[in-house]
């Protein structure tokens, strides 16, 4: 398939693109003011061919409260000389730079840091019902203090100024916020802005603080300087509104004079899920079409666009003027070039597994489940070994799968031995559950890599000890990956019993009545995979929460999933023993209870499965594990490991 719509240059305002691939603003949470990380960072982006990068938020008014490493100061002239810096290495690297000019509804004046509050257009208590549940906690939801006339003027001044520093630090364009529930955003919203004053009453009234702002920046600024507007295009809330009342809203915005919308249907309140694997890929796409019907100016289109391909063929078919692809080019840096010279099935696709915002959620540094490099550009840079040498690799999961992938970039010579008929490992069964095949990608990705580098694979085969010593390898790395771990308890061999991975694999089918002893993520995923089969499921976990390994932002869309789907949810049990009809349990260490079951499913967490690497020892000089051969983790953890012992051969 040619990619000639996705690869035609382009213009916003007067600023030309030298295609229509846009990384739009991220929050990463690395430390602008003590690295250079950020730089490295969105400089490799810009060297893999994307055509315009929008920054992670920049602060436009004094920041309201401890918001983590990485928010970046445009409240002031401090950041210039590092944003001067950063912008360069993009430019450097080939792409254009905007910046993206923050305006959160927290705030604080200097001097008082630690005294936040939350401001808005009117004094408003957001429902709890229907939203984010990181939100649904007072401390998250305090009542928004109505904006002065004053305020609002020395807001739209210190944006003005914000726009102002990022021309003089080089950027090409400037972003306004409006989605995610900021404060502009905010001001459209009727249920939020009870305004009786010019800045409420009507959509012209309630867009007037945003349009105002952008009549002072041309003022201060320029009429050239881009301007893109970042918009809701619809509302995923419970007040929110719909693409018509959007449509308005941006005819408006054109009128004021921007000159590209940026489409993303999202408030960081909202329930709805926008960007997990459970969403399908360019699922918002009709959003900006909805959009791009009522305005002349370029329409971004925003969210689960993963593919180059579905990326033309949306181009193609006029419904946006360019897509962002931001999380897939945190995936993959150079998925713009692998595109253009049609090395699809090199691309290390973006699987939408959301670590990326569990770790900004969980005030970490962000990270990528599928690319380790990601954020640590420099320190996992890859350079060939100073002596090559004889690595076997055993295990063809992802940790074995990539430790040979960088081992061979290394320029080691590289074997890897998979008992099995096919790679992928535990991949394979995270795969099968409902809303689970991106995984997939990832195993092709890693298959497709070990073919070019002329990886030896070797399928079917599980070497001993001794087969492998006579190989005579300077390395011999562990990935055998892990086991389930088989309580020990009355009736747990009984032919009712089964693991996990037994029933996703399709080795062992279950009755009508299905129990889970264990609410982890593969319980839970379990679980949901036997009620799409029309199985009566229950969830029996020991621990106060189900779903505990999930991060924040998917825990809550699989126990909505799992409530809708039927699935009894039991916490605080404890399993004592199977029987031919069901389990018994003890609640909360008391009370003992029974739970009728035609088919008992065990997942209760795994174990390494590294006797190889006990053998080895004394017969191979070197013997590192890696992955759940280590210790049983998440894909990240595996695919980080790998990486980091296959940089030290």
């Amino acid at each position: 398939m040619k990619l000639e719509e996705l690869f035609q240059p382009a213009k916003i305002g007067s600023l030309e693109i030298a295609n229509r691939i846009i990384m739009t603003a991220v929050t990463t949470r690395y430390d602008f003011e003590e690295s250079d990380r950020l730089s490295r960072f969105y400089a490799e982006r810009a060297k893999g061919g994307v055509g315009l990068i929008i920054t992670g938020a920049l602060q436009t008014i004094y920041p309201s409260r401890k918001t983590g490493a990485g928010r970046i100061n445009l409240y002031d002239d401090s950041g210039i000389p590092k944003l001067k810096e950063w912008v360069k290495a993009i430019h450097d690297n080939g792409s254009r730079a905007a910046a993206q000019l923050a305006t959160y509804n927290y705030w604080s004046k200097k001097g008082t840091e630690g005294t936040a509050e939350s401001v808005g257009p009117s004094s408003v208590v957001l429902p709890r019902e229907g939203i984010h549940p990181l939100y649904s906690l007072a401390e998250y939801l305090p009542p928004d203090r109505e904006l002065t006339l004053e305020e609002i003027g020395m807001i739209q001044e210190a944006v003005t100024a914000a726009a102002f520093r990022s021309r003089e630090a080089g950027f090409d364009a400037v972003e306004f916020q409006c989605s995610g529930g900021n404060l502009f955003h905010r001001f459209t919203n009727p249920f939020l802005n009870r305004r009786t004053d010019r800045y409420g009453g009507n959509v012209e009234n309630q867009m007037r603080f945003m349009t105002e702002s952008i009549a002072k920046i041309k003022k201060k600024v320029g009429e050239d300087l881009p301007i893109i507007c970042r918009i809701a295009g619809m509302d995923p809330v419970p007040w929110g509104m719909g693409i018509e009342y959007w449509q308005e809203i941006a005819a408006i915005l054109q009128k004021a004079g921007v000159h590209a919308l940026n489409i993303y249907p999202r408030w960081h309140e909202s329930r709805e899920p926008a960007v997990q694997m459970c969403v399908p890929r360019n699922a918002f796409v009709h959003v900006a079409e909805g959009i791009k019907k009522v305005v002349t100016i370029p329409v971004i289109t925003n969210a689960r666009i993963t593919d180059p391909r579905d990326a033309e063929q949306i181009l193609a078919a006029g419904k946006a003027d360019f897509v962002a692809m931001t999380r897939p080019l945190i995936a993959d840096p150079d998925l713009p070039s692998k595109a253009r010279e049609g090395r699809i099935d090199e691309i290390r696709f973006c699987t939408a597994c959301c670590r990326c915002y569990d770790d900004i959620f969980s005030d970490r540094f962000m990270s990528c489940s599928v690319n380790p490099q990601a954020g640590m550009e420099k320190e996992y840079a890859i350079q060939r070994a100073p002596k090559v040498k004889k690595v076997f690799i055993l295990g063809g999961g992802p940790a074995g799968m990539e430790a040979a992938r960088v081992a061979a970039l290394r320029g080691h010579r590289v074997t890897l031995f998979e008992a099995k008929d096919k790679l992928g490992g535990q991949l394979l069964y995270a795969a099968i559950p409902p809303y689970k095949e991106e995984w997939k990608t990832t195993i092709g990705y890693l298959t497709a890599q070990l073919e070019k580098l002329k990886v030896e694979v070797k399928l079917n085969e599980a070497p001993t000890a001794e087969e492998i010593a006579r190989g005579k390898p300077d390395v011999a790395i562990i990935a055998t990956g892990a086991i389930p771990h088989i309580l020990d308890l009355p009736g747990i061999k009984g032919p009712n019993v089964a693991t996990a991975i037994d029933v996703l694999a399709g080795r062992k089918q279950t009755g009508r009545n299905v129990v889970v002893v264990g609410g982890g993520s593969t319980g839970c995923e379990t679980a949901e995979f036997l009620a799409q089969k029309g199985k009566q499921v229950a969830i029996l976990e020991m621990l106060p929460r189900i779903g505990a390994d999930y991060g924040p932002a998917n825990r809550y869309v699989v126990i909505d999933r799992l409530v809708a789907a039927g699935i009894r949810l039991e916490t605080g049990v404890k399993a004592e023993a199977i029987t031919k009809t069901g389990v018994k349990v003890i609640r909360g260490g008391l009370y003992p209870e029974f739970f009728e079951a035609d088919t008992v499913v065990l997942s209760v967490g795994m174990v390494p499965d590294d006797e190889i690497a006990r053998t080895l020892e004394g017969r191979v000089s070197s013997v590192l594990k890696i992955g759940d051969a280590a210790k049983p983790a998440s894909v990240k953890e595996a695919m980080e490991s790998a990486f980091k012992i296959a940089m030290q051969i």
